[in-house]
């Protein structure tokens, strides 16, 4: 027998070996509709800053020639972007300027979906505003540190005989005057929005506050001085008393159902 003859015997009684292919794996085509196509050119427009706040888009018709759509893909691709908040529809197509209500709305939708709780809003209104705190110590002039003495001057005297919605006004308010002195838009939005939540949150609980005036001088104080470090470990300790008497009112509320 020769080599070529065993090599050829061996493969004959070698055992088939078989590779398990796995089928290649295809992502789902999605297909577009019209208006979702010209929401994103829109909103293209909007990043690249062809249309500013307050600017009026142009009429449906003309829109429709340059994105090469019918009129009705466009004026559903509106619709779109106004329930998102971008736009406003009175008397043709503005662009909105920066507002929280649609952020708050958002935010409240998701908490009544049980998707946030209560807890962990509190907890993400405190890291906010604990670095928006340190930002106006920074950044902050007298012109606005004078703002929140006044506001906090305010709050005092309410205190004595201000109804619910007048001293819950005055007491976020201070805290939306150091989000301005922090000179950062996008973190004025963020506080304007959990400012509305948590008014709405204190009109249903009712916490019985006292005691915040001189907390609130106190920190002001401290971002007169520009020390941020001191300011921040008073807003801690504003924060531990709010919640404390936050919990205590809430359990009260519940205990009377």
């Amino acid at each position: 027998m020769t080599a070529s003859n065993v090599d050829t015997d061996t493969a004959a009684r070698a055992p088939a070996i078989t590779v398990a292919v796995a089928p290649a794996q295809f992502s789902k085509i999605t297909r577009r509709r019209l208006f979702e196509e010209v929401c994103d050119r829109i909103r293209a427009k909007l990043a690249r800053g062809e249309y500013r706040p307050g600017d009026k888009l142009p009429a449906e018709r003309e829109l429709a020639a340059e994105f090469g759509v019918g009129r009705p893909a466009v004026r559903e691709a509106l619709r779109a972007l106004e329930n998102a908040g971008l736009l406003t529809l009175k008397g043709g197509a503005f662009v909105r300027e920066a507002d929280p209500d649609t952020v708050t709305q958002s935010i409240h939708d998701l908490m009544n979906l049980g998707h946030i709780s209560l807890d962990a809003l509190m907890e993400a209104r405190i890291v906010l505003t604990d670095s928006v705190l340190k930002m106006a110590c920074e950044r902050g002039t007298a012109q606005e540190f004078d703002a929140i003495e006044r506001s906090i001057d305010v709050s005092e005297r309410l205190e004595l005989y201000g109804a619910l919605d007048e001293r819950l006004s005055a007491g976020t308010e201070f805290f939306r005057l150091i989000a301005v002195a922090a000179h950062n838009d996008a973190l004025l939005l963020l506080v304007d929005s959990l400012t509305v939540i948590v008014r709405r949150v204190v009109r249903q609980v009712r916490p019985q506050t006292t005691a915040l005036i001189p907390l609130r001088r106190q920190i002001l104080a401290a971002m007169r001085r520009h020390d941020a470090r001191a300011a921040q470990a008073v807003l801690h300790d504003f924060f531990k008393q709010v919640q404390a008497e936050f919990l205590l009112a809430a359990k009260a509320s519940n205990a009377s159902r």
